[in-house]
């Protein structure tokens, strides 16, 4: 029973026990007075009757006739004459019942007034004695008309107390209701504060509860901030701020063997020229200063696509990886790199031409890192053998063929109308072994051959086309379905594009609504690499999710680590790590210290992490290690789906 109910029963049993007594006392103090008035009634009455007899003649008559005249006025019940030798003379008696008075209440305060006496004279004798008894009718009608009277008027306060408990109460409860909702948002994974109330007693909690969520907010932050100070350590070059080599490799690792990622792309190879020289002659300030330019350079020729990626290999080295990078494109940039890095012997910044060396290898998902590596290290070094700054590509034998936009909107549309799309499923593990659930991918059947097309191969085009969300509930669909048939938890990839497509939200709760069973088992995982800063996408989309018990989740997490409290708020059940930072792990102490802070401060927060492209044993046990609770990977798959 909540506690405003209780202070509403309290509040009306102490009211009624209140009105209860105070109405029995005024009837009792009411029913005293009355029979007092009765008594003094009954003797001023035989007192005159008395009086009138002593003065007239001593006859039977006489008697009879003043009796009488006494009686008629209604308002004894009995007078009785008696004379000298206790004989009756005369007696009158009302034999008429009490008026409209119900009985029950005559019986409930009966009155029982004393009868008044008087003796009669003749001269200095006693002549006889006169008694009378008051009628209670008019009693009984006045007090059962007073309690009418005070009935009503206890009525109308009880009514008006019960209003005003009435009030009392939805105003406690407004602030009441506020500190719950707080209180729940707290156990959602939301921190909210609340306006401090007008009641002395409930502002100290709520401000309390105010500072403790400021407090967690603070903490958590700084946590966040902590992480981001850790990946820069362990990831990043001191000197020019890029993403180091062991980082680098992570990230092309993954562009090589995830599904999501484009089918194609370029890697090149960047060489400042001489740098060993170049501090000789310069100086380590200058060279310094050399390579920050340099690094400044090839940031702003990249800055041009989000996925593009720099990194600092070692001293005189860069990288640049350009996912869905085609030939033509990839030479584009290639010979803007290179002049740019020409423009700063131009100002100054280096003392001799050419600065730097450009060497590109085309690739293909589902390369070898160290052939890719190598070509492109073989491309870099034709390039410094070279008479010019000019890059050298290391062309692909079997390039991809090209598509238009209206082919591939027809193709598209084509495919959705067939539903030439199914899923394709790799395990998840608890770091025990045990499967968790399983990540299942799009996959499209091929219009020459029937082959079937990872999603980095068509997904695209239709985010050009603005078809996404079409695909994405086809994929949610074809999950339920499959649930239907699996025991075990399915986790859907959806785009962050269609998260705030309002036809896919309307479309993702008609169809978990529909098979609410089958929703309990659906984990939806959303790549971080596309979320907007203010997370509306998530805002939207998680209520809908939560209502029907789907799990939802964050994969390739690990560009902004501060964002962890605000995924909590979203309600987030957890976060794959981007095999970036899996990587070699094994051997990468900043990026051990670097998971486990995550894994702290997610634990915090009730939202599991996982990791992503985890490729040996080795990684998986130090993962485990570090608290991590899932993983996901070809090391997973290998090990799930051996042989017995």
């Amino acid at each position: 029973m909540s506690l405003l109910r209780q202070l509403w029963i309290v509040a009306v049993v102490a009211c009624a026990l209140a009105f209860a007594g105070s109405f029995a006392i005024s009837l009792i103090t009411a029913r005293s007075y009355l029979q007092q008035q009765l008594l003094a009634q009954a003797n001023d009455g035989a007192a005159a009757l008395a009086l009138s007899m002593s003065q007239q003649a001593q006859d039977d008559a006489t008697a009879e006739l003043m009796v009488s005249a006494l009686f008629d006025s209604g308002h004894f019940e009995r007078i009785r004459y008696e004379d000298e030798h206790g004989r009756t003379v005369v007696e009158r008696v009302a034999a008429e019942p009490a008026g409209g008075v119900p009985g029950w209440f005559t019986g409930m305060l009966r009155l029982d007034p004393q009868p008044g006496t008087a003796l009669v004279n003749h001269g200095w004798n006693q002549a006889g004695k006169v008694t009378l008894v008051p009628y209670t009718r008019f009693a009984y009608e006045a007090l059962w008309k007073g309690a009418i009277q005070l009935s009503i008027v206890m009525v109308g306060l009880a009514l008006i107390l019960g209003l005003s408990l009435s009030v009392l109460v939805r105003w406690l409860r407004g602030p009441l209701n506020e500190m719950v909702a707080q209180a729940e948002a707290i156990g959602e994974r939301r921190f909210v504060t609340m306006r401090e109330p007008k009641v002395r007693e409930l502002r100290s909690a709520v401000r309390a509860l105010n500072l403790m969520v400021d407090r967690v907010r603070v903490m958590f932050g700084e946590q966040a901030s902590r992480i981001e100070d850790l990946r820069t350590e362990a990831n990043r070059d001191p000197l020019t701020a890029l993403p180091n080599r062991g980082f680098f490799l992570g990230r092309l690792r993954n562009e090589l063997q995830d599904e999501d990622a484009a089918p194609s792309g370029a890697l090149a190879l960047v060489r400042i020229a001489g740098l060993a020289d170049l501090n000789r002659r310069l100086g380590r300030e200058r060279t310094d200063a050399l390579l920050r330019s340099a690094a400044e350079v090839l940031r702003e020729v990249a800055a041009g696509e989000a996925d593009y990626f720099v990194a600092r290999l070692n001293g005189a080295d860069f990288a640049w990886l350009m996912p869905g990078a085609d030939p033509e494109t990839a030479r584009r940039l290639s010979v803007s790199a290179a002049r740019a890095l020409e423009a700063l012997h131009r100002h100054g910044h280096a003392d001799q031409s050419p600065v730097g060396f450009v060497g590109v290898a085309l690739f293909h998902r589902g390369d070898e890192l160290g052939h890719v590596m190598a070509r492109a290290d073989a491309a870099l070094m034709r390039a410094e053998r070279g008479e010019d700054a000019e890059p050298v590509i290391s062309a692909y034998d079997t390039p991809l063929v090209a598509r238009t936009q209206d082919e591939w909107r027809t193709l598209l549309q084509s495919a959705l109308h067939a539903r030439d799309f199914a899923l394709a499923g790799f395990p998840v593990a608890h770091v025990d072994g045990r499967l968790w659930h399983e990540e299942a991918m799009m996959r499209m059947r091929a219009p020459d051959d029937g082959a079937p097309w990872t999603a980095g191969q068509f997904m695209p085009a239709a985010d050009r086309l603005g078809m996404t969300a079409s695909l994405d509930l086809l994929a949610v669909e074809l999950a339920l379905q499959r649930l239907h048939h699996s025991h075990d938890p399915i986790a859907v990839n959806l785009s962050p594009i269609s998260l705030t497509n309002l036809q896919f939200r309307e479309g993702l709760q008609r169809l978990l609504a529909a098979s609410p069973t089958m929703a309990r088992r659906l984990w939806v995982e959303v790549s971080e690499r596309g979320l907007d800063q203010g997370l509306s996408g998530l805002a939207a989309v998680a209520p809908i999710l939560s209502q029907h018990g789907c799990k939802l989740g964050i994969e390739h997490f690990g560009r902004h680590f501060s964002a962890i409290p605000r995924l909590y708020a979203q309600r987030v059940d957890y976060l794959k790590v981007d095999g970036s930072f899996v990587a070699g792990i094994e051997e990468n102490a900043g990026n051990q210290r670097l998971i486990k802070a995550i894994v702290d401060v997610a634990r915090g927060l009730d939202i599991q992490v996982l990791a992503e492209r985890v490729s040996t044993p080795a990684e998986w046990h130090t993962l485990a290690e570090l608290g991590v609770a899932g993983v996901t990977g070809p090391a997973v798959t290998e090990r799930l789906r051996q042989p017995g």
